[in-house]
């Protein structure tokens, strides 16, 4: 089953609610890594972020993609069928806000690789941030924090790091990858894992039948974090992508612009 064809402006409107890509899409035309690596040693790895970066712009494209569609289907389902189909709605609610999550999460990994190598920061540099993390971008982060507190990257990184919508929207991703899937409402009877029967005062315990428990989220929560949890991300991608701009451009690489300020 798919939605059906939604008219100009509800495209519009929707449009509206994701962050605008054209400018960041201009990596993949102005960041060659053979030309760029030119300008370098043939042992920098600063090359390599040109790379790195457009492999997060497409993924943040993609995630652009799925939140779209999170939102278009919400519209389909509810506002344009007769009778509306809650249960539709909020199954492709969920299926693309988790779909938009995961690909939030792995551009985030592109992108602190990206800070990796233009910043030549070394395996040695990372190691003892590496302890109990295992995302990139958490050790990335701390790193940053702690010896580049002034650095233009990390003020950006630390924005979108303490962003209580970032936050959520990685909470959700998390348990989504390593636990039980977040429970979504308007599914039917759904059961969180854990044992049924439940303690009395009295020291006896009971076990309830059917009801199920109380979902986690609704298709709305999840939109609700997640769409501005995009807008900071696509933030913080352009402050990143402009020092890498400003970065080539002081040794004299002519294969970049600058980012169009009206674009932005």
């Amino acid at each position: 089953m798919s939605r059906g064809m939604l008219d100009e402006a509800d495209v519009e409107r929707i449009s509206q609610e994701t962050p605008g890509l054209s400018n960041l899409q201009q990596i993949a035309t102005f960041f060659s890594p053979a030309f760029i690596s030119i300008s370098f040693p043939y042992k920098s790895n600063i090359p390599i972020a040109s790379v790195c970066l457009q492999d997060a712009v497409h993924t943040l494209a993609e995630a652009r993609y799925a939140l779209f569609e999170a939102l278009a289907h919400q519209v389909w389902y509810r506002q344009k069928k007769e009778p509306p189909k809650e249960m539709t709605a909020a199954f492709f609610g969920r299926y693309y806000a988790a779909d938009a999550a995961l690909r939030l999460y792995s551009a985030g990994e592109h992108l602190a690789n990206g800070i990796i190598m233009m910043l030549e920061i070394t395996d040695e540099d990372l190691n003892p941030y590496k302890k109990k993390r295992i995302s990139q971008q958490s050790v990335v982060g701390y790193f940053l924090k702690e010896q580049k507190a002034h650095h233009p990257i990390t003020k950006a990184v630390i924005r979108l790091a303490d962003s209580k919508e970032w936050q959520a929207t990685m909470t959700y991703r998390n348990k989504w990858v390593h636990e039980q899937p977040p429970t979504v409402a308007e599914m039917g009877i759904v059961y969180k894992r854990g044992k049924r029967w439940k303690p009395l005062p009295n020291g006896r315990y009971t076990l309830g039948i059917g009801g199920g428990d109380k979902p986690e989220y609704s298709a709305e929560d999840l939109v609700g974090f997640i769409k501005p949890a995009m807008f900071k991300f696509t933030d913080t991608f352009t402050s990143v992508v402009e020092f890498y701009t400003k970065l080539l451009k002081d040794v004299g690489n002519r294969t970049v612009k600058p980012l169009d300020k009206d674009e932005q």
